[in-house]
Protein backbone atom coordinates (compact mmCIF):
# COMPACT_ATOMS: atom_id res chain seq x y z
CA UNK A 1 0.00 0.00 0.00
CA UNK A 2 1.01 3.60 -0.48
CA UNK A 3 1.37 5.93 2.50
CA UNK A 4 -1.98 7.58 1.65
CA UNK A 5 -3.73 4.20 1.51
CA UNK A 6 -2.22 3.12 4.83
CA UNK A 7 -3.37 6.37 6.45
CA UNK A 8 -6.91 5.97 5.10
CA UNK A 9 -7.19 2.39 6.38
CA UNK A 10 -5.89 3.38 9.82
CA UNK A 11 -8.26 6.34 10.01
CA UNK A 12 -11.28 4.16 9.24
CA UNK A 13 -10.16 1.61 11.84
CA UNK A 14 -9.87 4.25 14.56
CA UNK A 15 -13.18 5.84 13.56
CA UNK A 16 -14.91 2.46 13.97
CA UNK A 17 -13.24 1.88 17.33
CA UNK A 18 -14.33 5.25 18.71
CA UNK A 19 -17.89 4.81 17.43
CA UNK A 20 -18.10 1.44 19.22
CA UNK A 21 -17.02 3.20 22.42
CA UNK A 22 -19.91 5.66 22.06
CA UNK A 23 -18.06 8.66 20.65
CA UNK A 24 -19.50 10.90 17.95
CA UNK A 25 -16.94 10.84 15.16
CA UNK A 26 -16.28 13.38 12.41
CA UNK A 27 -13.65 12.53 9.79
CA UNK A 28 -11.84 15.47 8.19
CA UNK A 29 -13.97 18.03 10.06
CA UNK A 30 -14.62 21.47 8.57
CA UNK A 31 -14.05 24.65 10.64
CA UNK A 32 -17.76 24.92 11.66
CA UNK A 33 -17.46 21.43 13.19
CA UNK A 34 -14.58 22.51 15.41
CA UNK A 35 -14.20 24.53 18.60
CA UNK A 36 -12.55 27.90 18.14
CA UNK A 37 -9.14 26.78 19.38
CA UNK A 38 -8.97 24.17 16.60
CA UNK A 39 -10.59 26.11 13.77
CA UNK A 40 -7.30 26.94 12.01
CA UNK A 41 -6.17 23.30 11.81
CA UNK A 42 -6.91 20.73 9.14
CA UNK A 43 -7.58 17.62 11.21
CA UNK A 44 -7.97 13.97 10.30
CA UNK A 45 -10.66 13.22 12.87
CA UNK A 46 -12.33 14.33 16.06
CA UNK A 47 -14.17 12.04 18.45
CA UNK A 48 -16.36 13.65 21.12
CA UNK A 49 -18.20 12.25 24.13
CA UNK A 50 -19.46 13.33 27.52
CA UNK A 51 -16.32 12.18 29.28
CA UNK A 52 -13.64 13.49 26.90
CA UNK A 53 -12.83 14.68 23.38
CA UNK A 54 -10.09 13.40 21.13
CA UNK A 55 -8.24 14.84 18.14
CA UNK A 56 -6.88 11.98 16.04
CA UNK A 57 -4.05 12.54 13.57
CA UNK A 58 -2.64 9.85 11.26
CA UNK A 59 1.00 10.53 10.42
CA UNK A 60 4.14 8.94 9.14
CA UNK A 61 7.12 8.93 11.47
CA UNK A 62 8.71 11.58 9.26
CA UNK A 63 5.90 14.02 10.14
CA UNK A 64 6.16 13.69 13.91
CA UNK A 65 8.46 16.70 14.34
CA UNK A 66 6.54 19.02 12.02
CA UNK A 67 5.65 22.51 13.22
CA UNK A 68 1.95 21.79 12.67
CA UNK A 69 1.97 18.84 15.06
CA UNK A 70 3.82 20.86 17.68
CA UNK A 71 1.33 23.75 17.42
CA UNK A 72 -1.61 21.36 17.53
CA UNK A 73 -0.28 19.63 20.65
CA UNK A 74 0.29 22.99 22.34
CA UNK A 75 -3.26 24.15 21.51
CA UNK A 76 -4.88 20.97 22.85
CA UNK A 77 -2.73 20.96 25.98
CA UNK A 78 -4.42 24.15 27.19
CA UNK A 79 -7.94 22.71 26.95
CA UNK A 80 -9.64 20.63 29.63
CA UNK A 81 -11.15 17.30 28.53
CA UNK A 82 -9.33 17.37 25.18
CA UNK A 83 -6.45 15.10 24.21
CA UNK A 84 -4.40 14.34 21.12
CA UNK A 85 -3.93 10.84 19.74
CA UNK A 86 -1.35 10.34 16.99
CA UNK A 87 -1.36 7.06 15.07
CA UNK A 88 1.90 6.43 13.21
CA UNK A 89 1.76 4.43 9.99
CA UNK A 90 4.60 3.83 7.55
CA UNK A 91 5.05 1.72 4.46
CA UNK A 92 6.61 -1.58 5.53
CA UNK A 93 9.65 -0.95 3.37
CA UNK A 94 11.42 1.79 1.45
CA UNK A 95 11.18 0.57 -2.12
CA UNK A 96 14.60 1.90 -3.13
CA UNK A 97 16.43 -0.25 -0.58
CA UNK A 98 17.81 -3.72 -1.32
CA UNK A 99 15.75 -6.67 -0.16
CA UNK A 100 18.68 -7.95 1.91
CA UNK A 101 22.22 -6.96 2.70
CA UNK A 102 24.57 -5.68 5.38
CA UNK A 103 25.84 -2.19 6.03
CA UNK A 104 29.38 -1.55 4.88
CA UNK A 105 31.97 -1.99 7.67
CA UNK A 106 33.66 0.97 9.37
CA UNK A 107 36.89 0.42 7.43
CA UNK A 108 35.03 0.83 4.16
CA UNK A 109 33.29 3.93 5.48
CA UNK A 110 36.71 5.50 6.06
CA UNK A 111 37.76 4.49 2.56
CA UNK A 112 34.64 6.10 1.08
CA UNK A 113 35.33 9.34 2.94
CA UNK A 114 38.92 9.45 1.67
CA UNK A 115 37.64 8.88 -1.86
CA UNK A 116 35.09 11.68 -1.44
CA UNK A 117 37.85 14.07 -0.33
CA UNK A 118 39.96 13.11 -3.36
CA UNK A 119 37.01 13.76 -5.68
CA UNK A 120 36.35 17.09 -3.99
CA UNK A 121 39.99 18.15 -4.48
CA UNK A 122 39.60 17.25 -8.16
CA UNK A 123 36.53 19.55 -8.21
CA UNK A 124 34.26 16.63 -9.02
CA UNK A 125 31.71 17.84 -6.51
CA UNK A 126 28.70 15.80 -7.61
CA UNK A 127 30.65 12.53 -7.48
CA UNK A 128 32.14 13.53 -4.13
CA UNK A 129 28.68 14.09 -2.67
CA UNK A 130 27.36 10.74 -3.89
CA UNK A 131 30.34 8.84 -2.45
CA UNK A 132 30.21 10.76 0.84
CA UNK A 133 26.48 10.04 1.10
CA UNK A 134 27.21 6.30 0.87
CA UNK A 135 29.43 6.65 3.93
CA UNK A 136 26.94 8.90 5.68
CA UNK A 137 24.02 6.55 5.24
CA UNK A 138 25.96 3.60 6.64
CA UNK A 139 26.86 5.71 9.70
CA UNK A 140 23.29 6.99 10.18
CA UNK A 141 21.74 3.54 9.95
CA UNK A 142 24.31 2.02 12.31
CA UNK A 143 23.79 4.90 14.77
CA UNK A 144 20.06 4.24 14.68
CA UNK A 145 20.55 0.51 15.30
CA UNK A 146 22.87 1.17 18.25
CA UNK A 147 20.26 3.39 19.90
CA UNK A 148 17.26 1.14 19.45
CA UNK A 149 15.74 3.06 16.53
CA UNK A 150 14.11 0.91 13.86
CA UNK A 151 16.06 1.61 10.67
CA UNK A 152 15.92 -1.59 8.64
CA UNK A 153 14.12 -1.01 5.33
CA UNK A 154 13.24 2.57 6.33
CA UNK A 155 13.87 5.43 3.91
CA UNK A 156 16.93 7.64 4.32
CA UNK A 157 14.69 10.61 5.11
CA UNK A 158 12.85 8.70 7.86
CA UNK A 159 16.08 7.52 9.50
CA UNK A 160 17.56 11.03 9.41
CA UNK A 161 14.48 12.60 10.98
CA UNK A 162 14.26 9.92 13.67
CA UNK A 163 17.87 10.52 14.67
CA UNK A 164 17.28 14.28 14.80
CA UNK A 165 14.08 13.89 16.83
CA UNK A 166 15.97 11.63 19.25
CA UNK A 167 18.74 14.21 19.74
CA UNK A 168 21.42 11.98 18.22
CA UNK A 169 22.34 14.55 15.58
CA UNK A 170 22.29 18.31 16.12
CA UNK A 171 20.44 20.90 13.99
CA UNK A 172 23.56 21.84 11.99
CA UNK A 173 24.28 18.21 11.14
CA UNK A 174 20.65 17.65 10.22
CA UNK A 175 20.66 20.55 7.75
CA UNK A 176 23.95 19.44 6.22
CA UNK A 177 22.79 15.84 5.79
CA UNK A 178 19.36 16.89 4.51
CA UNK A 179 20.91 19.08 1.79
CA UNK A 180 23.19 16.26 0.68
CA UNK A 181 20.28 13.81 0.65
CA UNK A 182 18.14 16.15 -1.47
CA UNK A 183 20.97 16.42 -3.98
CA UNK A 184 21.48 12.64 -3.99
CA UNK A 185 17.76 12.03 -4.56
CA UNK A 186 17.53 14.48 -7.46
CA UNK A 187 20.77 13.34 -9.08
CA UNK A 188 20.00 9.63 -8.72
CA UNK A 189 16.61 10.02 -10.40
CA UNK A 190 17.90 11.92 -13.42
CA UNK A 191 17.06 15.48 -12.39
CA UNK A 192 19.40 18.41 -12.86
CA UNK A 193 21.18 19.02 -9.57
CA UNK A 194 24.31 20.73 -8.33
CA UNK A 195 26.16 21.13 -5.07
CA UNK A 196 28.29 24.05 -3.91
CA UNK A 197 31.96 23.33 -3.08
CA UNK A 198 31.60 24.72 0.45
CA UNK A 199 28.49 22.61 1.03
CA UNK A 200 30.24 19.36 0.08
CA UNK A 201 33.25 20.27 2.22
CA UNK A 202 30.97 20.89 5.21
CA UNK A 203 29.06 17.69 4.54
CA UNK A 204 32.19 15.53 4.44
CA UNK A 205 33.40 17.24 7.62
CA UNK A 206 30.07 16.49 9.35
CA UNK A 207 30.15 12.85 8.23
CA UNK A 208 33.70 12.43 9.54
CA UNK A 209 32.76 14.04 12.87
CA UNK A 210 29.78 11.74 13.27
CA UNK A 211 31.95 8.72 12.48
CA UNK A 212 34.61 9.83 14.98
CA UNK A 213 32.05 10.45 17.71
CA UNK A 214 30.59 6.98 17.22
CA UNK A 215 34.05 5.44 17.48
CA UNK A 216 34.94 7.38 20.62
Amino acid sequence: MTQAELETVKLEQLASEYRRKGYEVVIHPHPPDLPQFLSTFQLDMIATSRKDNVVVEIKSSADLISDVIVRLAEAIETQARWRLEIAVVNPTTAQELPVSGELVPDAQVQSLLREALDLKREQRYEAATIVAWSAAEAILRRLAQENGIEAERKSSDTVLKQLYASGLIDPGQYESFARAMQFRNAFAHGFAASVAPDAIEQFIHDVENLRSNRAA
